[in-house]
């Protein structure tokens, strides 16, 4: 890629044509997590409100799109259960949303061009929807009728561990505690991993399973998730510090006082940095012998085609 725009706005005004089909892909990943939540009228209603507001707003499914794409590059079976995965991993991410928006993490105001899911029901309800996701996603996997058992209790491993101390939540942890301390990119690299990488990874780890990949190709198809992920970070920083929040559609300017990869190296290193890891990544997608293109569309509507 010749040129990074890392402003673009993802994928929510991508076309279906340059995108290789992801837009009617996001619709049917929209269809299937409206099928996925309990009813907005089911008791509780108030907290069954809260997941729908949470799940159902205008995310940009990037993860379930990994997973998708992923197990159709490989050209294996497991299509139906790649996007019921995939709705799993999005309601994993927009549960860490929820929580990271609270008063006691960031104390956001907006998400998805909304307020947030505590400004809109309450702190307790806000929680309670976050648990309820990730329960849910978990079961999602667990019933679906047309996986085996091999494949639901691997894709159950390698989410459980995504998510888990070592992982997402790690992540969480370090950046409320330890990362105003950081002083080097190193650190703040490894950050990323834990708070972004690890669930693109995991996305697309799980695709490659349902595509039935033998294991170099999954560790390429790992390996090009985790760069796209260190990107994709890197990416947000820069937003935070530059973009509006009519652009974002969230709270800018959080970082600000925070150690990152753009207030440590400043903006062009930062932009250099996800291009290099989106070289990276287009280097293991090259590896793993899947077929590229819809992938490559993808990263290309995330970041910004070549200018």
């Amino acid at each position: 890629m010749d040129h990074i725009n890392p402003f673009a706005e993802s994928l929510k005004r991508a076309d279906d044509r340059a995108s290789g089909g992801s837009a009617a892909l996001r619709a049917e990943i929209d269809g299937r997590l409206e099928q996925l939540l309990p009813p907005a009228d089911r008791q509780p209603d108030r907290l069954h409100k809260a997941m729908r507001y949470s799940l159902l707003g205008s995310g940009k499914r990037v993860r379930p799109l990994l997973c998708i794409l992923v197990a159709e590059a490989a050209g294996g079976p497991g299509r139906s259960f790649a996007i019921d995965a995939g709705c799993a991993v999005e309601m994993v991410h927009t549960a860490s949303l929820i929580l990271d928006d609270l008063p006691v993490m960031d104390d956001a105001r907006l998400r998805r061009g909304r307020p947030t899911t505590h400004r809109e029901f309450g702190e307790a309800t806000a929680i309670l929807a976050s648990i309820g996701l990730l329960n849910r996603a978990f079961g999602v996997v667990a019933e679906h009728p047309d996986a085996d058992a091999a494949l639901k209790t691997g894709a159950l491993e390698v989410l459980s561990g995504a998510i888990g101390s070592d992982g997402m939540i790690a992540g969480q942890e370090i950046d409320l505690h330890q990362r105003a301390d950081f002083d080097r990119a190193a650190p703040i690299e490894s950050l990323n991993w834990l708070k972004t990488g690890v669930l693109f990874v995991a996305s697309a780890h799980i695709g490659a399973l349902c595509g039935g990949l033998d294991p170099g190709s999954v560790e390429a198809v790992k390996e090009f998730a985790k760069h796209v992920g260190l990107a994709f970070q890197t990416a947000d920083d820069l937003i935070d510090s530059t973009a509006s929040v009519e652009t974002a559609g969230k709270d800018v300017g959080q970082d600000a006082g925070t150690p990152t990869l753009v207030s440590l190296s400043g903006k062009q290193a930062a932009r250099l940095s996800c291009e290099g890891h989106l070289q990276q990544a287009m280097a293991a997608l090259e590896r793993s012998g899947v077929e590229p293109a819809r992938l490559q569309s993808l990263v290309d509507n995330i970041f910004g085609s070549k200018a």
